[in-house]
């Protein structure tokens, strides 16, 4: 009996098969980019410390090589400062001196994020990277440019035992980023204060 292919059926049917194979092609490729994609993020999370510490001639291409090369240690703090396994607060240490710690905040569109490298006296910022998921290119996306990031280099976040609040230059036009950036960045200088007092 020949089949109709003009029947409701039959589209229903084609239909259906045709929406699991997309389906199941969709996943398989899903979960075969996945590593490369991780690799990718992991990448970059790296490159972004290594800027923050300072280090020269990284790139994409070098980055978990040399991060290999100035990542000293990994380690995991408590709220006390304390160095725990099960702490929520990652921090990497960059050739034995430099302590670099990531930073979370929001900005005008959406999360914005960086890592702050702060010297080995526990008081001094050697300097800043940041990033963003949707900022206005030309206004808050300015956050991830040299000249912003460089700010931050050489301020003090510590005078005699007492914390003292990052300034930021705010960006023309992008008040909303540039507090976003302000607020996140003295939140992390408090949540990591007292590893940083204990130096």
């Amino acid at each position: 009996m020949k089949r109709d292919i003009n029947s409701n059926g039959y589209i229903f049917l084609y239909s259906t098969l045709l929406v699991v194979v997309v389906a199941v092609l969709l996943t398989a490729a899903a979960l075969w980019l996945q590593p490369y994609q991780q690799r990718n993020k992991d990448n970059e999370q790296r490159l972004q410390i290594l800027k923050a510490a300072g280090i020269k001639d990284v790139d994409k291409n070098n980055a978990s090589e040399r991060f290999e090369q100035h990542c000293t240690a990994s380690l995991l703090l408590d709220e006390k400062g304390n160095v725990t396994q099960d702490g929520a607060l990652p921090l990497y240490v960059i050739d034995d001196e430099i302590r670099v710690v990531p930073m979370k905040g929001n900005g005008l569109w959406g999360p914005i994020w960086g890592y702050l490298a702060v010297a080995a006296d526990g008081k001094t910022v050697v300097g800043a990277t940041f990033d963003h998921k949707s900022e206005t290119p030309g206004l808050g996306g300015e956050i991830t440019t040299e000249p912003f990031q460089r700010q931050f280099a050489g301020k003090r976040f510590m005078n005699n035992g007492r914390l003292v609040p990052l300034e930021v230059d705010a960006i023309s036009g992008a008040t909303k980023t540039s507090n976003g950036v302000k607020e996140m960045v003295n939140r992390t200088i408090q949540q990591y204060a007292p590893y940083f007092e204990q130096r």
